[in-house]
Formats: structure tokens, sequence, C-alpha cells
């Protein structure tokens, strides 16, 4: 469900693992992999290079949307087996993220090596100096938060998951804050396609950066283009304006230094353009489709 990149996507394939040990039976069978120890788990990426995935997502840690089994504070997987993933999946030039919550967690993906973190949403100080000495990022994914508690009851959340998202929401934006205005990089893009959370709102999250949170306009923008590029390890490609980068691009009527909610409402969208071509927006060519009859 995780949504990441430079233009709000970061993983082209992500491997699942570890959340949902034989011991604890969440309902996600089949969408993950269940590892019981280091050995397991480089035999668990090594299926995951067969399918060709780029990158290996774990579970070092619960949710607030399982409090009865993991909830957010729980450790999933022991530095082990998070060491085993990471020296496998860089052998075979793979890249490993992790649904980071709890602090432990977090320090343990650090210190096993992994290439970003999802949520870093508990972090302490010592979190954070092996954060920026590593130069990790961390893709928070916090509006998913804001709108779980605002929307998620109107689907059948309970009240102790809403309160469980509304703690995750104000420990992450905390550490969000603590990480950009300590010099460390932030992706955009979170969980979507749930029905309290569905693709195509990808915008107001940006709005949520900037109103919410208090991050700036371009401070916003860069970690959506440039830092979303570097974390994809593309950032020689795209990210930002410049020549021999990939002119992907978006026009539109007004100023969204102003207002970042320009971005949310697409009849401002004058061109938006993808290679140099003029995909959508005011001046592409208008579709036109035709029907024989006989």
């Amino acid at each position: 469900s995780d949504v990441c990149s430079s233009d709000l996507e970061i993983c082209g394939v992500a491997g699942l693992m570890d959340w949902n040990p034989d011991f604890r039976k969440i309902g996600m069978e089949g969408l993950v992999l269940l590892v019981n120890g280091a050995e397991e788990a480089r035999a668990a990426v090594r299926k995951l290079v067969k399918d060709g995935v780029e990158w290996v997502k774990t579970y070092p840690t619960g949710d607030a949307a399982a409090p009865d089994v993991n909830d957010h504070h729980t450790l999933c997987m022991t530095f082990d087996e998070m060491h085993a993933v990471v020296t496998t999946a860089h052998n075979h030039s793979m890249k490993v993220t992790g649904h980071c919550r709890a602090t432990e967690g977090i320090k343990n993906a650090l210190r096993a090596g992994y290439d970003t973190i999802e949520h870093g949403t508990f972090m302490d100080d010592e979190a954070l100096d092996l954060l920026l000495a590593r130069n990790v990022p961390v893709v928070p994914a916090l509006y998913f938060e804001l709108v779980s508690i605002e929307r998620g009851p109107d689907f059948g959340m309970s009240q102790r998951v809403v309160d469980g998202h509304r703690e995750t929401l104000e420990g992450g934006v905390e550490s969000a804050r603590r990480i950009l205005r300590a010099g460390g990089r932030l992706g955009m893009g979170g969980d979507y396609g749930f029905a309290w959370n569905p693709h195509g709102d990808y915008a107001k999250e940006l709005s949520f950066f900037v109103n919410y949170i208090g991050f700036t306009t371009l401070e916003t923008i860069q970690c959506a283009t440039t830092f979303g590029a570097e974390i994809m390890g593309r950032g020689h490609e795209f990210g930002t304006v410049e020549p021999g980068k990939l002119a992907d691009l978006l026009v539109v009527d007004g100023d969204v230094i102003t207002d970042i909610r320009l971005l949310e409402q697409r009849h401002k969208f004058i061109a938006v353009i993808q290679g140099g071509v003029i995909k959508a927006g005011q001046l592409a060519a208008p579709v036109t489709t035709s029907a024989k009859m006989s």
C-alpha cells in the first residue's frame, strides 16, 4: 500500500517481509514472506531476487492498525534478521527499506544499513544522530495518519486504532520537523489505496506538509522531487530542472509558492510535460475518437 517516489512514488517493486510471524495472525498471509531467524531472512531475499524485485521492504516494527498483537511500539524483527536482509539484498544490488515506528526499530534499521526508513515515527536524539551520520532519507507518510483519524471511523475503524494513529501522527510530525531542520532528507508519499485515503489525492499530502506541519512550499517541493529522485537512486536522471535530465514538468496557472493547494486543482494545470511532451493540461491536444458504423 505504500506509494513512494520522486513524484510521490519511490518503490518500483517492493518485497514485503515479516511483521506477521507464524504466532501472530493478522490476515496478511500472501502479502508477506515470513522469516524466523537470519537464515530464513537471507533465503527470503534470494526468492525476491528471482522475482526481479528492486526494493525489499521489511517490517521491523508494528503499527497502530494492529493494537492487539503488534502496535507501533512493538519490535517485529531482530537485528540479526534485519542485517541478514541488508547484506543479502545489497549483494544483489537491491535496496532495503523498512516500516519503522518504534524508536529501537529505527535504530536497528540504521545500524543494519537500511537505505531508507519508512515513517521514522518515534525518533530520539540517538536515532537522529545515526540518521544524519549515514544520510539516510525518511519517508514519513504522515497524511495517512491524519485521514485515518478524520475518516477512519466512517469505515469501521475502532477508537483504539484511531487513538493509535493520533499518537503516530503527533510523534511523526515532531520527528519530521526535527529531521528537516537538522539537515536530513525527507521524501513525500505514503499509504494510499485505502477507502479513506484513495489513490489520486497525492497533492493533498503536499498541502498537508505546508499547512499542517509547517514546512515551506519550497521545502515540500524539494522533498517531493529532488529528494525523491535521490531516494530512488535516479537523481542523475530527474528531480531537478537542468540540462541532460528528463523534462518531466508541471506548469500551473498561479503562484504555487503562495498557495500550494493549487496543485490540488487540476483545472489550473496549464501543462503536464513528460519527457518533453505535453501529455495533459490546457495546452494538451484534444483527444479525438472515431467509431465506424456498419
